[in-house]
C-alpha cells in the first residue's frame, strides 16, 4: 500500500507521444491538463521529432531525461510499447499510465502484446496502469485526466475502468460540490487491477465513499474478499457494466475483459454489503445522499409537492425502490387543512399542494414541518416545479428552498428536494442554479422522484447494515463562494 502510495504523488511526469499540434487528444487530455491544473513537478514531453511543444523542452526518448521519472503516460502506437517499457525499466520509472488502446481488447495478437509489455514491467518492477486507461487524477498532488475537472480535493475514491465514465463520475458529482480524492481510470487491469486500488482507497484516510465502474473482474476471489472487507469500513457504491448478453460483448471490445454471470455478481453485491447501482446518475445520486442526509430511522416517506398525477408516479417510485409511502392519519389532515387551501388538494400522503402554498414561504415551511412532524413519517421528499420558477423569477424558488429547509429544521428528519423540470430546456435552465442553492441548505437535489428514492433507499440499507459512515461535508467552496455563500 506503501508503494501504491507513492504513486499518487509523483515528483515528476513524462508524456510520450506528446506532438507540436497542440489540439491532439495526447496534448489536450494530459499535457495541456497538467500545465492548467497546476501540476507542481517537472514535466517532460517526449517526442523524437519535436524540440519544444506547449513552451515545454522536449526529449526524443525516456532515456534521454536528465533525471528518473516517477511517472509516465504512454500515448504512442501499440507496437512501440515494447520498447518504451525497456527503457522504463531501465531508467527506474515507477509507474506507466497506458493512454494506448489495441491489446487484450483487440484480439489474440493485441492480447500477447499486453502480455509482452507487462512481463517486461514485472521483471524491472515498474507498475502499469492500463493498457487502454487514462491513468490517476488526484488534486491534492496537482494530477488530473481530463480537462474541464476542478482542482478541489475532496473525499470521494473513485474506480473505473472506463477513462469516459471516470471523468462522467467526476464531473457530475462536482455539480453537488462534492469532489474526488483520487480517481483512478484502469482499463484493462493488465497488471494493477481492481483489487489492488480498492484496497488501496479502503485504507487510504482520504477517501470516506468509494464509487466504482466495473466491466470484468481479473481476480474474482480476491475481488470478493476486498469488497466485502472494504464495504464493512466504507460506503461503497458499484455500476457493473456488462450485464446484459449484449453488454458482455460490449465489455471484451472495450477492456478486453470476460463481465461474468449477472446472477453470481448479484449474489456477490449481497453478501459483501455494497450498493448496486444501475447507472452511473445513480451512483452519483447516492453519493450526493450518502453527504447531504443522515440516514432517516426507517422507509417511511412522506411526499410534497403539485400535480395529482405526479403524486401518483411518485408514490409508484417510492414504493417500486423499496420505501413505504403511509397515509397520514386524520389527525394531521385536519391540521393541514386548517392552513391549506381547500380547492384541488389532497392530504393524505402524497400531499397534493397548490401553486399558492409554494407562492407562500411561511406556509410551505409549515407544511414541511407538519408531516415531517408525524411520527409515521422518516424521510421526506419535497418536489418544486421549476417551470414556476420560469414565470415568477427563480428567487420564488429559492425562497421556496428556504422555506423547506426551515420546515425541516423543526422536525429534525431528513428532506430531499425533487427539480421538476417537465423534461423541457426552460426548466432544466433554472434547475442547474436552483440545485446549488438547495444544495447549500443541505438539501440533496434530485431531478426525478425515482432517482431520490433510489438514493435514500441505499442510504438506509447502508445504515441498517452497520456500515461506518465518515461523511464529509460537501467540499464546494468555488461555488458556494460564487453564491456568495462563504
Amino acid at each position: 500500500m506503501q508503494d501504491l502510495a507513492r504513486l499518487f504523488e509523483p515528483n515528476s511526469v513524462a508524456i510520450v507521444g506528446a506532438t507540436t499540434n497542440p489540439y491532439t487528444v495526447t496534448n489536450v487530455t494530459f499535457l495541456r491538463q497538467l500545465l492548467d491544473f497546476g501540476y507542481p513537478g517537472r514535466i517532460y514531453p517526449v517526442n523524437p521529432h519535436a524540440s519544444e511543444i506547449l513552451g515545454l523542452k522536449a526529449y526524443p526518448s525516456i532515456s534521454a531525461i536528465p533525471e528518473r521519472v516517477d511517472y509516465v503516460v504512454c500515448a504512442i502506437a501499440a507496437p512501440q510499447t515494447p520498447k518504451l517499457m525497456q527503457e522504463c525499466v531501465a531508467t527506474g520509472v515507477r509507474l506507466v499510465a497506458m493512454y494506448t488502446a489495441g491489446f487484450s481488447e483487440s484480439g489474440e495478437e493485441g492480447e500477447k502484446l499486453e502480455k509482452e509489455v507487462v512481463a517486461i514491467a514485472r521483471q524491472g518492477g515498474v507498475r502499469v496502469l492500463g493498457p487502454n486507461c487514462l491513468g490517476i487524477h488526484c488534486p491534492k498532488a496537482g494530477l488530473s485526466l481530463a480537462g474541464s475537472i476542478s482542482r478541489e480535493s475532496g473525499h470521494v475514491g473513485l474506480l473505473s475502468q472506463s477513462g469516459g465514465n471516470t471523468q462522467h463520475m467526476i464531473l457530475g458529482l462536482a455539480e453537488s460540490g462534492i469532489y474526488a480524492s483520487k480517481a483512478i481510470s484502469f482499463g484493462n487491469a493488465a497488471d494493477l487491477n481492481e483489487s489492488d486500488l480498492l484496497e488501496y482507497l479502503a485504507q487510504d484516510d482520504e477517501t470516506s465513499i468509494i464509487g466504482i465502474y466495473i466491466e470484468g473482474i481479473k481476480e474474482p476471489a480476491r475481488f470478493a474478499r476486498v469488497l466485502k472487507q472494504t464495504a464493512s469500513t466504507k460506503p461503497v457504491i458499484v455500476v457493473k457494466g456488462g450485464k446484459t448478453p449484449a453488454g458482455s460483448g460490449a465489455v471484451r471490445l472495450h477492456t478486453g475483459a470476460l463481465a461474468g454471470s449477472r446472477r453470481v455478481w448479484d449474489a456477490l453485491c449481497g453478501q459483501a454489503g455494497i450498493v448496486q447501482a444501475g447507472s452511473l446518475k445513480e451512483l452519483i445520486g447516492t453519493i450526493q445522499a450518502f453527504v447531504y442526509l443522515k440516514p432517516p430511522r426507517g422507509r417511511r416517506v412522506g411526499i410534497i409537492g403539485i400535480g395529482g398525477g405526479a403524486n401518483v408516479l411518485a408514490t409508484d417510485e417510492c414504493e417500486t425502490a423499496g420505501l413505504v409511502v403511509p397515509e397520514l392519519p386524520p389527525n394531521v389532515r385536519d391540521e393541514l387543512r386548517a392552513f391549506t387551501p381547500a380547492a384541488g388538494t389532497g392530504l393524505r400522503n402524497p400531499v397534493d399542494t397548490l401553486g399558492e402554498v409554494y407562492v407562500d414561504p411561511a406556509v410551505l415551511s409549515r407544511t414541511v414541518s407538519t408531516v415531517g412532524g408525524w411520527s409515521g413519517i422518516d424521510v421526506l421528499l419535497v418536489s418544486f416545479p421549476m417551470l414556476l420558477g420560469v414565470r415568477l423569477g427563480v428567487q420564488f424558488l429559492i425562497d421556496g428552498i428556504q422555506a423547506v429547509a426551515r420546515g425541516a429544521k423543526e422536525t429534525g428528519k431528513p428532506v430531499a428536494v425533487i427539480l421538476q423540470t417537465a423534461d423541457c430546456a426552460e426548466g432544466e435552465s433554472v434547475a442547474w442554479d436552483v440545485q446549488k442553492r438547495c444544495l447549500a441548505t443541505g438539501m440533496p437535489a434530485f431531478w426525478t422522484y425515482g432517482e431520490a428514492a433510489r438514493a435514500v433507499k441505499h442510504l438506509i440499507d447502508c445504515a441498517q447494515r452497520g456500515t461506518p459512515r465518515r461523511s464529509p461535508r460537501p467540499t464546494g467552496a468555488a461555488w458556494r463562494k460564487e453564491l456568495d455563500l462563504e
